[in-house]
């Protein structure tokens, strides 16, 4: 009788972990494109986005990171051409909603830091220089919301629309609007 009352407490444990609601955990990843509402920074920029989304049930959360790049020359001569190029990183982390299902709806936000490095170039064979500045880091918030539409037992399509205020000091003078599409596989 002892041997089987040792197996079931040894066993116990196990039992209760495979029972428990474990979360699901999903590495994220996306391209898209970012419209600046700033006055002096009037482009679409190519962006990238990875995320890892961790949670059950109707409540995530999702640590993310974002890197946006713009360059532009302008040509002045046949020897002379200035060159930009704007580098945007942000970290943050969001509270995530979502319903269930093979389509699924979510929506959330939460507060973020950005970035940003400016490369200006002056491309001239006697006059040449650079001029490099970094911007940041600034306390902000993004809210985003989206589909996932499954593909695939542990593969889901997403697509998601984000609103970026990227300087609580100037919530105007950052702004940004997003577009992705990505990919999510699910690891557990």
């Amino acid at each position: 009788m002892k041997p089987l009352l040792f197996a079931i407490v040894l066993s116990a444990p196990s039992v209760a972990f495979a029972q428990s609601d474990q979360p699901i955990v999903e590495i994220r990843t996306a391209a898209g494109l970012s419209h600046y509402l700033h006055a002096d920074w009037d482009f679409t920029a190519p962006t990238f986005l990875v995320a890892a989304r961790v949670g059950h049930g109707a409540l995530a959360v999702e640590p993310e990171f974002a890197v946006a790049r713009h360059e532009d020359t302008q040509t002045f001569s046949a020897n002379t051409s200035a060159t930009t190029r704007l580098t945007f990183q942000g970290i943050g982390i969001n509270v995530i909603g979502r319903s269930g299902g093979p389509v699924s709806f979510y929506g959330g936000g939460g507060p973020g830091i950005y970035w940003e490095r400016h490369i200006y170039r002056l491309n001239d064979p006697v006059f040449g220089y650079e001029q490099q500045r970094n911007s940041g880091s600034r306390l902000g918030a993004q809210g985003l919301a989206g589909v996932d539409f499954t593909v695939a037992p542990h593969v889901n399509a997403f697509g998601q629309f984000r609103y970026e205020m990227r300087s609580f000091e100037d919530p105007g003078g950052g702004s940004v609007v997003q577009g992705f599409v990505g990919v999510s596989i699910r690891l557990k």
